[in-house]
């Protein structure tokens, strides 16, 4: 019985400890600038610009974006220009809306999270599902 609440409690302080420190890497990270960089589905370079992710206290992320066009880009939907941003981390995957206010459109961007780098695909979609997509890049 020793044996059995012994091993119970190393399992239960285990968890705790790793439910503390992804609460800790959440503090610190992905809060902060960005350098962004947005492709279309070729390859080519089409944005550049920053990403800044406001620190909370909540598991919503909000911040702001300035992303120039570098590149005509007829497919790349509404990702330039400036605005407000929200979004979510589920796991290790962030989901960054760039269009929180917008009811008819979304440019989401959706990646990974490591070394300080946010990597992935954005995605601009309408009301009726039709859009386009590519890749991004960022580091802080």
């Amino acid at each position: 019985m020793i044996k059995i609440l012994s091993a119970f409690a190393v399992i239960s302080i285990l968890i705790s400890l790793g439910a503390c420190s992804s609460r800790e890497a959440n503090k610190t990270f992905p809060y902060g600038s960005y350098s962004y960089r947005s492709f279309n589905f070729l390859g080519d370079l089409v944005g550049e610009g920053t990403l800044y992710i406001n620190e909370s206290d909540s598991d919503m992320l909000t911040g702001n974006w300035n992303i120039r066009e570098v590149r005509d880009c007829p497919n790349c939907g509404a990702q330039f220009g400036s605005g407000f941003l929200t979004g979510y981390i589920e796991n290790d995957t962030m989901y960054i809306n760039l269009n929180p206010d917008e009811t008819e459109i979304d440019t989401e961007l959706i990646g990974s999270i490591a070394d300080g780098k946010f990597n992935g695909d954005w995605r601009w979609n309408n009301k009726a599902g039709f859009g386009y997509s590519g890749t991004f890049t960022t580091s802080k």
